[in-house]
């Protein structure tokens, strides 16, 4: 026989036992405060969004050895040529729920384009229907992509416009704005 003692008491079981759906009971949800900007891992499932309106090509400015990716306005990437490249930016869910923009190789404006790009551009359009992971094949230069059995769930998209989730994304300084941009200063010795 367990006591349960006095449901006054703070430690008694009955006491202390909460409903673990009374946060969506609240109508509690989620901040969103961080939109990574990263191509899909090796081990994520993931969906990219069929919409038009929640991908476009931009030009990028990629810092390698920082990890850092950023967006370019027009007339400035015209002003530096050679430092960005065009990528087609693509709003990505996983099956945690996680949200990150993928920035999707394009050809060349010369129309070259290697087998990486083309793999990935791929996989992006097959993932607008279906949960896919995408695995690198190092031996063959290209992604192998691997559909998720049937069955799985719609994913559930955020109420945030791209405008927004973009703003998300690239404020704090991930937006090359100026020629005068403290990055491009950096890589220009100023």
């Amino acid at each position: 026989m367990t006591d349960q003692g006095n449901a006054s008491d703070p430690f008694n079981p009955l006491s202390l036992r909460i409903n673990p759906a009374m946060g969506t009971e609240l109508g509690v949800k989620k901040a969103l405060l961080h939109v990574p900007i990263r191509k899909p891992n090796r081990q994520e499932y993931f969906r990219s969004h069929p919409d038009d309106d929640n991908q476009m090509n931009v030009a990028v400015l990629e810092l390698k050895e920082e990890r850092e990716t950023y967006a370019v306005m027009p007339d400035v990437a015209a002003a530096i040529p050679g430092e960005t490249r065009i990528v087609q930016l693509r709003l990505c869910i996983n099956r945690a729920g996680s949200l990150y923009i993928w920035h999707v190789p394009l050809p060349t404006p010369d129309g070259r384009e290697n087998a990486w790009h083309k793999t990935a551009r791929e996989a992006a359009e097959i993932a607008e229907t279906k949960w896919v992971r995408m695995v690198a094949n190092l031996g063959g230069g290209h992604y192998e992509v691997f559909v998720a059995p049937m069955g799985l769930s719609e994913p559930i998209w955020p109420e945030q416009s791209f405008s927004d989730l973009l703003r998300i994304a690239f404020g704090g300084g991930r937006l090359i704005d100026s020629v005068d941009h403290p990055v491009l200063r950096r890589l220009q010795g100023r």
